[in-house]
């Protein structure tokens, strides 16, 4: 018996670029709640923007971790892009392979470093007045973590990241002690495994409201060049639990995969992970920054190959600034980014006093 093949017609919407027409697709139109025609994609600036996409209203720039540099020895630079110029500086030359980041409650930049072999990652406190910095947390009971990858702050001030083995993988960091967890670390101190089951836990985003966490999962993309289409490249949600400090009723939110790339036809990497005020999430995938509705539903993609990740900038949280590891993007989009702690209000929770 033959089986008739399902045709599906996916519009295609073209906005404005500096230099070249950019595609926008629209798969559900509630994609166009979002951006429209009037919309404009621009360069921001040429770098090598792997990680971060921090926004900091005090300077009005926007935070990067550079891709891995392995010569004279394993490093990454810290630096930042202005968003009204596109002026890119240094910020920190040498690091232990920092990677994600996120604005602290004091206004610090918080920084996985991923470590280097004989020591394991950690979570950096850098103060971008100063440029004073010290470790936060670097071990988990005695034994070192694997290679911290990305943090987001909770409003009660604890940080949240994840913590795959990467830097092993790579062959730059320690032999793992611990598993792929993600852990909370208490405004006391205290730092607990929250999540685990997890072969390559990457981004990090809580919900509007802070009820869920969102997960990414990069096992496919292994770290060695080689990927593995069995094994996960999508993203989980979890409940937070009413004490706002564990998680339970773990699930699937969605399966990642490229939809207009073909170089990476079929392959999805999701790493970095944002949320707007109504609660949709964006993702960046290899093909681009692809939108989910709270259900999981896709509903439409900004196309820039080799997205790594992405952050709300702007002193309304309006643009997103996209980093695909050779240049950093901008576009000014109709939501408005939430969860971003140290920055503008963009929400009033009803149950909750509002928060940033």
């Amino acid at each position: 018996m033959r089986t008739q093949r399902r045709i599906i017609v996916v519009p295609v919407v073209y906005i404005r670029y500096a230099h070249k027409r950019a595609i926008v697709q629209v798969l559900d139109p509630a994609f166009m709640e979002i951006i429209n025609e009037e919309s404009t994609l621009e360069l921001l600036a040429e770098a090598d923007a792997h990680e971060g996409g921090v926004y900091n209203p005090e300077d009005d720039c926007v935070y990067f971790s550079s891709s891995r540099q392995t010569d004279p020895k394993p490093n990454a630079q810290i630096m930042k892009v202005h968003l009204a110029t596109g002026k890119v500086e240094v910020v920190k030359s040498e690091t232990e392979v920092a990677n994600g980041m996120v604005l602290g409650k004091d206004g610090a930049l918080l920084v996985c470093n991923q470590g280097i072999r004989p020591h394991g990652g950690f979570i950096e406190h850098l103060n971008l007045k100063t440029g004073e910095s010290k470790v936060l947390i670097d071990n988990w009971y005695g034994r070192r973590f694997n290679s911290p990858n990305d943090v987001v702050v909770k409003s009660d001030g604890s940080i949240w990241f994840t913590d795959p083995d990467y830097a092993w993988v790579q062959g730059f960091g320690a032999e793992p002690e611990v598993k792929n967890h993600v852990y909370r670390l208490s405004p006391s101190g205290v730092v607990d495994a929250v999540a685990d089951g997890f072969v390559k836990p990457n981004g990090l985003a809580f919900s509007p409201d802070e009820s869920l966490l969102y997960v990414t999962d990069t096992g496919s993309t292994i770290g060695d060049g080689t990927v593995d289409i069995q094994k996960p490249h999508s993203v989980t949600v979890i409940d937070v639990d009413e004490n706002g400090a564990s998680l339970k009723n773990k699930r699937h939110f969605a399966s990642i995969a490229t939809i207009v790339e073909p170089k990476y036809e079929g392959v999805g990497c999701p790493d970095g992970i944002k949320v707007d005020t109504e609660g949709r999430v964006y993702i960046a995938n290899l093909d681009g920054v692809q939108v989910f509705d709270k259900k999981g539903k896709l509903l439409g993609m900004i196309k820039i190959p080799g997205a790594t990740n992405m952050g709300f900038a702007g002193r309304d949280l309006q643009t997103l600034v996209i980093l695909n590891g050779t240049a950093i993007y901008k576009i000014t989009l109709s939501a408005k980014g939430a969860g971003l702690t140290g920055q503008v209000c963009t929400q009033k929770p009803k149950s909750r006093k509002a928060h940033c």
